[in-house]
């Protein structure tokens, strides 16, 4: 074990190791005319780099629709159904049915020249459906970064090359894409916007967010609320508080969630005995980490173990 945290621990990092994200499907396409798509739920995160024109993106259950202008980009991780469209008041048209009916590489309709002409990228990253949870703690359903944001021109630059590889038959081009994928969600999150709560917010927060980088630096250490307000230069009241508002959990309770991802992380990827993976996470005994474990899990380590590789057996058939 570390005798004291790691000094260059880095939280987003951590998690997005874990939620191993990688390239899916990337579009760039044309358009001109009035035209309204609508698209059903989906089980991956979502993307819209506007390049040029002007979008509405309608998230079923929202009261307002996003405007996406020349520069904006759009993060979507909610898997609601949304409607895409020049105009929100024109009827909607099913899109799965009207990109299946597209011909050729270019995706384009109408007369994508004309004055109310646009373009975009558009396309999906994957991630490991196992830590959804863990996705929909750190990302923010929808996630609008407009075209004056800092994150922005790196952003939409990352998109647009993402979207001219997706699919390329290139040599590495998959490597390519994978790596593109993962630069742009950081890029993405590292300008969470207007949120005023949430792991992103806690993130940004120069008193959480350095207790987040402690706790994810030596999630082994048996830290107490004192010794993270002693850290942080806060009073302990202040810091259960606030940390609790931001990330909806006490400091404990935020660690205790981090070890047991940890622990079935390396009970699924590594053969390491389970007294390792123990000792590693900072408990006592491999009794004591066995009950936690159960406790989140409903299973002891060794038979989750068991039912990972039988689960990953079985997909691989």
């Amino acid at each position: 074990m570390r005798d004291s945290p790691d000094p260059h621990s880095d939280p987003l990092s951590d998690v997005l190791a874990l939620l191993q994200v990688r390239s899916g499907a990337a579009l760039r396409m044309t358009a001109g005319g009035p035209w309204a798509l609508r698209f059903p739920a989906y089980p991956y995160l979502k993307f819209i780099a506007q390049l040029r024109g002007t979008l509405f993106v309608q998230v079923e259950g929202d009261a307002q629709p996003y405007r996406l202008d020349a520069g904006d980009c759009l993060l979507m991780r909610s898997g609601r159904p949304y409607v895409t469209s020049t105009d929100l008041a024109l009827p909607a048209q099913d899109g799965t049915a009207h990109f299946a009916a597209l011909r050729g590489d270019a995706i384009s309709w109408g007369d994508p020249d004309a004055a109310d002409g646009m373009e975009m990228v558009a396309g999906r990253f994957e991630f490991d459906a196992s830590q959804r949870d863990l996705l929909e703690q750190v990302v923010p359903p929808e996630l609008h970064i407009s075209a004056d944001a800092q994150a922005a021109p790196a952003l939409r630059a990352l998109l647009d090359l993402y979207g001219k590889e997706a699919g390329a038959p290139d040599a590495g081009a998959r490597l390519v894409t994978d790596g593109l994928a993962r630069i742009a969600l950081v890029q993405a999150l590292r300008a969470p916007g207007d949120s005023q709560h949430g792991w992103l917010a806690a993130l940004a927060d120069p008193k959480i967010g350095a207790a987040l980088r402690l706790l994810h630096g030596a999630p082994e250490r048996r830290w107490s609320v004192e010794a993270l307000a002693q850290e942080t230069a806060m009073s302990r009241s202040a810091l259960a508080l606030r940390f609790r508002q931001l990330v909806g959990l006490a400091p404990l309770q935020y660690l205790q969630a981090w070890r047991m991802r940890l622990a079935r992380q390396a009970l699924h990827a590594e053969d390491t005995p389970v007294a390792t993976i123990a000792w590693r996470l900072g408990y006592a005994s491999e009794s004591a980490f066995s009950a936690a474990f159960k406790r989140s899990s409903g299973y002891a380590p060794g038979l989750y173990r068991q039912k990972q590789r039988a689960h990953h057996l079985h997909s691989a058939v």
